[in-house]
C-alpha cells in the first residue's frame, strides 16, 4: 500500500504552482494516452449506482495481465461485480468499457479505517476480473518482487481531480483524463500481523521551502514532485523495469492528516 502524508481516501494527482519556475499546472500533467504510452494500462475505474446506472465516483485500476486489473479494496468492496467498470480511453474519450465478472478483496482487509497499532490502513488492495479482455497491445504491469529502500523515486499515474500545492485542488476528476507525476518514498511501515513485512510507505509532497517538507525533502522540482489528494483511489505507484517494463509497486488507497 502507498500513503500519501498530507485519514482521507486519496483521489488526485496534484502538482505543482503556476507561478514558479519551470511553471505547472493541471493541464501539463495530462498523459496523451495512446496506445504506446507506458500507461496505456492504466484506466479509470468506476462503480454503478445499483438502482440507476450512474457512475457514484471516478476511481483508477492497473493491468496485471489481460483479465485482471487492480485497485483499492474501498472502492470496490461490498459492490457487485457487474457494477464494476474499467474504462480505457486511447486519445480521447472512453473508447473501451470493461465490466467486471469477479472481485477479489485482500482477505486481510478490515474496512476503510486505522490500525490501532499502526495508525494507518492495512490490506487496502483488491484484484478485479475483467468479463473480457483487455486490448491488444494495453501496458501490462507485474508486481514489484521485494521491497523497495528508502528514496526510490515512484511514479504516480490516476485519473482523480487535481490542482497544486499552493491552491489546492483546482480541477475536478474525470474518467476521460489521466495525470502523471513522480514522489519520493520517504518512509515503510510494517504490517500488523506480526510478520515483519513492510507494508506501507509514506511520501509527502515537497515543496520548493525544504524547512516545510514533513518527511522527506528535497522537491523533485515544480512540474515532476506529486501527491495525491481526496479522490484518485486505487492509482498505481509504479517503477521502472528491463525493457521498458513499469513495476506495480503500491496501490494509493489514502492520505493520512500528517507524519508519524
Amino acid at each position: 500500500l502507498c500513503v500519501s502524508i498530507g485519514a482521507r481516501r486519496a483521489h488526485a494527482i496534484v502538482g505543482g504552482a503556476l507561478d514558479l519556475d519551470p511553471a505547472d499546472s493541471p493541464e501539463r500533467r495530462i498523459d496523451p494516452n495512446t496506445r504506446s504510452s507506458p500507461w496505456s494500462g492504466v484506466g479509470s475505474l468506476t462503480v454503478l449506482h445499483p438502482e440507476t446506472g450512474e457512475p457514484q465516483g471516478t476511481y483508477t485500476a492497473a493491468a496485471l495481465d489481460a483479465f485482471h486489473v487492480v485497485t483499492a479494496a474501498h472502492v470496490v468492496h461490498g459492490k457487485a461485480p457487474e457494477l464494476i467498470r474499467f474504462n480505457l480511453n486511447f486519445g480521447g474519450d472512453l473508447t473501451h468499457r470493461l465490466s467486471a465478472s469477479e472481485a477479489h478483496i485482500h482477505p486481510d482487509y478490515g474496512g476503510f479505517r486505522p490500525d490501532a497499532r499502526t495508525g494507518f490502513v492495512h490490506d487496502d488492495v483488491a484484484i478485479v476480473r475483467l468479463a473480457s479482455p483487455l486490448p491488444f497491445g494495453v501496458a501490462l504491469y507485474p508486481i514489484y518482487p521485494q521491497p523497495l529502500p528508502a528514496r526510490t523515486v515512484i511514479t504516480l499515474v490516476g485519473y482523480g481531480a487535481s490542482g497544486d500545492g499552493i491552491n489546492g485542488i483546482t480541477t475536478a476528476g474525470n474518467p476521460s483524463v489521466k495525470r502523471v507525476g513522480k514522489n519520493v518514498l520517504d518512509r515503510v511501515v510494517r504490517d500488523n500481523g506480526g510478520r515483519g513485512v513492510f507494508e506501507i510507505y509514506l511520501f509527502d509532497f515537497d515543496g520548493s521551502d525544504v524547512t516545510s517538507n514533513r518527511i522527506g525533502g528535497p522537491t523533485l522540482g515544480n512540474h515532476v514532485e506529486a501527491t495525491l489528494a481526496g479522490g484518485d483511489s486505487g492509482s498505481p505507484a509504479l517503477v521502472p523495469g528491463p525493457q521498458g517494463i513499469w513495476w506495480i509497486v503500491g496501490v494509493n488507497a489514502f492520505v493520512a492528516p500528517q507524519g508519524p
